[in-house]
């Protein structure tokens, strides 16, 4: 039994335009509003890619960018990782390939500096954006459950303003875009009652209520090395459980045939 995909982080640079048309496309299935101009601004700004692929296919189904910078907070040099677009195709929902390649990346670049302190920068269009960061880094800004110090609040605020300018909105933390910008498709990821009983997502609705329109929430986790061991180890077994009920349920087809 193995993963249903494959994953490669590779640079930007790297990348063919038959895959930056891919990548375009695929932004387009699940997202509204996505510009060729504003998708190939984004991807100039970043330095890696983190690519996914069907292992029997090679069909590009999913993607991450991502940007890395070195700024200071309170004097100290701080390294910030910072995921730009990210999708993954509705079809291969559930799997964490994705999850465990940037949690990956994110434990190569602590180790290198194993001192300094790492924090990641996401945009949350989406709730389930909103969850890899709070279900795997406690530290994270904002949530419902932590209260940051000031210093580590301050600092959003200041890079956020740096970063995103005038379509960072300091009173509601988030940003967004001006011209065309994106949004969740209708029905793609929907908020229904089920999901807005989640105490993490009711927050995040809270927070980002324009969400539906293309509004980001602007967070910031900071990221430890016990909390990528967790993270790796808890997606490890998750995948591991859905190869194996997969396998259950292939065995069974077979069985009837």
């Amino acid at each position: 039994m193995f993963s249903a995909l494959k994953g490669a982080t590779v640079p930007c640079e790297s990348l063919t335009e038959r895959q930056r048309a891919q990548m375009l496309a695929l932004m387009q299935v699940c997202y509204a509003g996505v510009s060729a101009e504003r998708f190939a601004r984004d991807l100039a700004e970043k330095q890696y890619v983190v690519l996914l692929s069907a292992r029997r296919s090679g069909e590009l189904v999913g993607f991450s960018t991502v940007r890395v910078a070195e700024e200071q907070v309170e004097g100290q040099v701080v390294e910030v990782v910072f995921s730009g677009d990210t999708v993954i195709h509705p079809d291969y929902w559930g799997q964490k390939e994705l999850q465990v390649r940037f949690a990956r990346f994110l434990l190569a670049r602590k180790l290198r500096r194993p001192l300094r302190p790492l924090l990641w920068l996401l945009l949350s269009a989406g709730y389930k954006t909103y969850l890899l960061a709070v279900n795997h880094f406690p530290r994270t800004v904002p949530r419902h459950d932590w209260e940051a110090p000031s210093g580590r609040v301050s600092f959003l605020g200041s890079l956020a303003t740096r970063w995103f300018g005038t379509q960072y909105d300091p009173a509601r933390g988030t940003v967004c875009f001006t011209g065309t910008h994106y949004r969740v498709r209708d029905g793609v990821a929907p908020i229904d009652r089920e999901a807005a009983a989640h105490p993490h997502i009711a927050f995040f609705a809270r927070s980002n209520p324009g969400h539906v329109e293309g509004e980001e929430l602007v967070c910031l986790a900071e990221v430890r090395v016990r909390d990528l061991m967790w993270a790796l180890t808890e997606l490890t077994m998750k995948q591991l459980r859905l190869w194996t009920r997969r396998g259950l349920k292939l065995i069974g087809v077979r069985a009837r045939a």
